[in-house]
């Protein structure tokens, strides 16, 4: 029979996709292939035609597709998704924290950090100013927390300073506190907090939270538009490698002097035929501006969205964290009963500014750790809705870690996406040594709960917050599953009824990011008329025990059809 009367007859007859009128430039077939469409559904095969797919469906019905100058790939059976994407992710800060200065991300414990600090201290010794990211609460004992005192007794002729993973604290020497202006006698800035003894009120070298950060960080150096390029390059190089495509950029300042003003690298990149990823950048709230600033948020908007660059989203960085007391809790802290937390936006300009920005139709991004925090948000979200009407805004919360049962179900009912990061949830040191007596036993229930949100109707999406914790979606998925530690399968489950399903864990990666990112249309599943964003994995996830999924690995990594990791193989 003549290929295009076949085609014709599949057509009247509804049994296949096809596209009469084009021959595919690539077909892949013989594949294991979960196209997390609406369905869920499964196929073999599939073709490609100008970055985009032509046809999903069986061995055979692909080959219709098949022109003299199509490319065939045997897959021989090897598993296949849409591309990942992160929804709360820092690329060009991570990059560049990982390439410049004196990196000392997951070091053993404090004796590692402090062995590479000094050999750092050692190799530069005309370096007028020392620094570096990467350590992490738990690497301190409890009698012993971070103390300028660790950095003095290596070097305190010369600035050093080291920020936390988190992002939230940095960590400075006798040297930098007085190169930095920063006495004891000196009030808290607005939103943030100077370290103190609690007994003596002296200095204790931390800085915590943007505003606490910024007493130093605004007296040094700007990163070069060389070194946020080149941050930006091995970021891309390194998300590729997992299988990511697109990102929400949870940070990008449109001032400033450090990593997270990026908006013109990517463009630069953009206008190069370089950037290979699709972004969304979070353009970051200045609570001391208030309302002043959002003129420039409009111009910002619209002079840096365009292709894979959208700078369509607002990021209210609203509380800190757990660990140093700073998230926002309805209720004081268990450990330290004088301490509700702090709120980094103050709760009536994040309801003012929320509404404002939703009636300019951005997209609302709420860092919220603790429980006020989390209703806070919510209770802005709805406000913007009743002040303004429902429209298709795909507001979300990031991190959601502690959240009290009556706001459980006002995700659902509002539509707020929880944006989770699934690789905190297990009872790892922070939650044993930390966490656990700060909330008490009562409290630790609500923490990360996203199975019971999702039960509710809330919709999730899923993220990385790298570099606070590693941009691999595979240990994140198993943890979301198993609510374990992904290394060892020993820790006790951390709220295991809180565990979500595997198909529930690859759509937070795939069509629940890709919806919060305004992607969905395109991306996030594997549909006809959709980017070929996909990606060709070394084992199949439903097809091996859940505590393996850590241990998966990206073979390939398809952007538009065209390979950014990896090789196929005919």
């Amino acid at each position: 029979m003549n290929k295009y009367l076949v085609v014709s007859f599949c057509t009247l007859m509804s049994f296949c996709q096809l596209s009469s009128a084009d021959d595919a430039d690539a077909i892949l077939y013989d594949a294991k292939i979960y196209t997390v469409d609406a369905n869920r559904t499964w196929a073999q095969s599939l073709a490609i035609k100008d970055g985009k797919i032509s046809y999903v469906g069986t061995n055979e019905g692909v080959m219709l597709h098949q022109g003299t100058d199509t490319k065939l790939y045997n897959m021989k059976g090897k598993f296949i998704l849409p591309s990942f994407q992160d929804a709360h992710i820092h690329p060009v800060p991570s990059g560049v924290m990982s390439t410049l200065g004196c990196p000392i991300f997951d070091l053993e414990n404090i004796k590692a950090i402090l062995k590479k600090i000094t050999k750092c201290v050692k190799d530069e010794p005309s370096a007028t100013i020392i620094s570096g990211y990467g350590w992490s609460w738990d690497d301190f004992n409890q009698d012993a927390p971070p103390h300028k005192s660790y950095l003095d007794n290596i070097d305190n002729s010369r600035p050093l300073f080291f920020g936390d993973a988190d992002g939230h604290t940095l960590l400075l020497n006798s040297a930098a506190l007085k190169f930095a202006g920063i006495t004891k006698d000196m009030p808290d800035p607005e939103g943030g907090m100077i370290g103190r003894d609690a007994k003596s009120g002296e200095l204790t070298g931390l800085l915590m939270e943007d505003a606490g950060m910024r007493l130093l960080l605004s007296k040094i150096p700007a990163i070069s538009s060389e070194e946020l390029k080149q941050g930006l390059l091995m970021a891309q190089t390194y998300l590729h490698a997992l299988g990511i495509t697109a990102v929400q950029d949870a940070i990008v300042t449109i001032d400033g002097t450090d990593a997270t003003r990026s908006l013109p690298t990517y463009q630069s990149l953009s206008e190069a035929g370089e950037l290979e990823l699709r972004v969304v950048a979070a353009l970051y709230w200045d609570s001391s501006k208030g309302m002043t600033q959002i003129d420039d948020l409009v111009a910002a908007r619209k002079k840096y969205s365009e292709g894979r660059l959208q700078a369509t989203t607002i990021k209210f960085w609203a509380d800190g964290i757990l660990e140093s007391y700073t998230a926002k809790m309805l209720e004081p802290y268990t450990d330290n009963p004088d301490s509700y937390g702090l709120m980094m936006v103050p709760q009536e300009q994040l309801m003012n500014a929320a509404t404002a920005l939703d009636r300019l139709g951005f997209q609302l991004h709420i860092h919220a750790i603790g429980t006020a925090t989390v209703r806070y948000a919510l209770d802005a979200i709805e406000l913007a809705e009743k002040t303004n009407g429902k429209r298709d805004a795909r507001h979300h919360i990031a991190h959601v870690q502690m959240v009290h049962p009556d706001d459980i179900s006002r995700f659902g009912s509002l539509d707020v996406t929880a944006n989770f990061q699934p690789f905190w949830a297990y009872a790892d040191g922070y939650v044993t040594d930390i966490n656990i007596p700060q909330l008490g036993p009562e409290r630790m229930k609500w923490m990360y709960p996203i199975g019971s949100i999702a039960k509710m109707g809330g919709r999730l999406a899923f993220g990385s917050d790298w570099s606070v914790s590693t941009a691999n979606p595979f240990p994140a998925m198993e943890i979301a599953i198993t609510r374990q530690d992904p290394e060892t399968s020993t820790t006790p489950p951390l709220n295991p009824n809180e565990a979500i399903t595997l198909e529930q864990a690859i759509a937070g990666y795939t069509i629940g990011a890709a919806y919060t990112n305004f992607l969905d249309d395109a991306t996030g599943s594997l549909e006809v008329g959709k980017y070929a964003d996909l990606i060709v994995i070394d084992r199949n996830l439903f097809k091996i025990p859940v505590q393996e999924i850590s241990e998966a690995k990206v073979l390939v990594t398809l952007l538009e059809g065209k390979a950014v990791y990896g090789e196929l193989s005919h």
